[in-house]
C-alpha cells in the first residue's frame, strides 16, 4: 500500500458519502447530483484502485460530461438558470486525475517528449481549482436542507482529499 492510499481511501468515502446525500432537492438536481457524484466516485475509484481505465481517459470523460451538462441546463433553464457547481466539480477532478492524484506520477506521464518540467504547473493548477471547489462547497453547505448542506460538505471534502493526493 502507498503512502498516499489513505488519502485515496478517505476521498472515496466522501465521495461516496456525498453520493448517498444526492438524493435531496427537486427532482432535476436529484438526478444531476446523483449522476454527478456516480461518475465522479467511479473514477476515483478505478483511478485510485483498480485501474481500468487510464486516468486521463476518465478526465476527458469527466470533462464531456461537464460540457454536457452545462449544456442540457442551459437549453432546458435558459441563461437564470441553476450555477455551475456540478459542472465545475467534474472539470477539478478531471483537473485533479489528470495530474497524477491516482497511479502513475505526473512527472512520469509527461515526462515523454521533455514535457516533464511541467508537472509542477500542471499540479498547481489541479490545487487552486480544487480550493475554489472547496470554497464553493463551503459557501453552498451554508444552506439548504441537512442532508444537502452533508452532500456539499463530503464533496468538498472529497475535492480537498483529492488535492492532498496530488501533493503526496
Amino acid at each position: 500500500m502507498t503512502a498516499d492510499m489513505p488519502v485515496h481511501i478517505a476521498a472515496l468515502a466522501c465521495s461516496l458519502l456525498a453520493a448517498c446525500c444526492a438524493a435531496s432537492g427537486p427532482i432535476r438536481q436529484r438526478r444531476e447530483r446523483g449522476v454527478v457524484s456516480l461518475l465522479m466516485t467511479v473514477a476515483m475509484l478505478d483511478a485510485a484502485v483498480l485501474h481500468v481505465i487510464a486516468p486521463i481517459v476518465w478526465a476527458s470523460v469527466l470533462v464531456a460530461a461537464a460540457l454536457v451538462l452545462s449544456a442540457t441546463r442551459r437549453v432546458r433553464e435558459g441563461r437564470t438558470g441553476g450555477g455551475v457547481f456540478s459542472a465545475a466539480g467534474l472539470v477539478v477532478m478531471a483537473a485533479l486525475l489528470a495530474t497524477g492524484a491516482h497511479g502513475a506520477s505526473p512527472t512520469v506521464a509527461l515526462s515523454h517528449h521533455g514535457a516533464g518540467a511541467g508537472a509542477p504547473v500542471l499540479q498547481g493548477l489541479g490545487v487552486v481549482l480544487a480550493v475554489g471547489h472547496v470554497a464553493a462547497s463551503a459557501h453552498r453547505m451554508r444552506r439548504g436542507s441537512s442532508t444537502e448542506r452533508i452532500h456539499h460538505t463530503a464533496m468538498g471534502g472529497s475535492t480537498a482529499l483529492m488535492a492532498v493526493a496530488v501533493l503526496l
